[in-house]
C-alpha cells in the first residue's frame, strides 16, 4: 500500500472517530440517567446518546454539541417492530448505534431523516390520543355554552346588561365544569398525557373557546336574521 493511502485512510479515520458506548449503570443513591447509552466524539466537541421514548416506543439517537445544551434527534427505530427492531431492548439499542454511526458518515441520509419523521407522527398520535378525551369533553361543554348564549340572544332578543347577566351565569357554570377537567389528572399509565396543570389548561381552554364558537356561529346563522 502506498503512503498515499495510507495518508488517506488516516485522514478518514480522524474526521470520522469510533465511537465508544457507555452504559448506563446507575447505584443504589442515584437514579437510571436519562439516557440508555451515550458516546463522546472528542475530535468533533459533541455527544452521542440513546434514549427511549416512552410514549411512542420507539428508541431515538440523539446529539449534543458542545458547548451546548440543544439536542438534535438524528435517528430513531420503533422497538418491537418486526421491519426495524424484532428483538429486546438489548437489539435496539445495537440497531441504534449503528445509526447513528451512519449519522456521523453521512448526516444528511434520506433513510435517517425518514426515521426521525416517523417517530415524530407517532409521538404526536400517541399524545393526541391520549388527550382527546379531555378535548372532546371541552369542546362539548364549550359548544353547549355558545349554543345556549345564542339560542338565549336569538329567542330574547336581549341586549345590554340583561344578556351579559344571563351570559356571565351561563359562564359560570361551564367554567366550573372546564375548571374540572383541567385539574383531573390523567393515570400514571396513560403515556402521553399531558401532566401539567398548565398544559391541560391551554388544552381545554382552547378546545372550549372553538366548541363556543362553533355552537354559537351555527345558532346564528340559523336562525339571526
Amino acid at each position: 500500500m502506498s503512503s498515499a493511502d495510507d495518508i488517506s485512510q488516516l485522514q478518514s479515520s480522524g474526521a470520522h472517530s469510533i465511537l465508544v458506548w457507555e452504559d448506563a449503570r446507575p447505584d443504589d443513591s442515584s437514579p437510571r440517567p436519562w439516557w440508555l447509552v451515550r458516546a463522546t466524539d472528542a475530535g468533533a466537541a459533541r455527544d452521542f446518546f440513546v434514549v427511549e421514548d416512552d410514549v411512542s416506543g420507539y428508541l431515538v439517537g440523539v446529539v449534543r454539541r458542545r458547548p451546548g445544551r440543544k439536542f438534535e434527534m438524528i435517528a430513531a427505530a420503533l422497538l418491537g417492530s418486526t421491519e426495524q427492531i424484532s428483538g429486546g431492548r438489548a437489539d435496539g439499542i445495537a440497531i441504534l448505534k449503528d445509526l447513528v454511526a451512519d449519522w456521523q458518515r453521512a448526516p444528511h441520509k434520506a433513510a435517517l431523516g425518514q426515521g426521525v419523521r416517523r417517530w415524530r407522527r407517532r409521538r404526536t398520535w400517541a399524545i393526541a390520543r391520549s388527550n382527546f378525551p379531555m378535548a372532546s369533553g371541552a369542546f362539548a361543554i364549550g359548544g353547549l355554552l355558545g349554543f345556549a348564549i345564542g339560542m338565549f340572544a336569538v329567542s330574547s332578543g336581549a341586549v345590554g346588561l340583561p344578556f351579559i347577566g344571563v351570559g356571565l351565569m351561563i359562564g359560570a357554570v361551564a367554567g366550573t365544569l372546564l375548571k374540572l377537567i383541567a385539574e383531573r389528572k390523567p393515570p400514571p399509565a396513560a403515556a402521553g398525557a399531558l401532566a401539567g396543570s398548565w398544559e391541560r389548561f391551554i388544552v381545554v381552554s382552547f378546545a372550549a373557546l372553538l366548541g363556543a364558537a362553533m355552537g354559537s356561529g351555527v345558532v346564528l346563522a340559523l336562525f339571526w336574521y
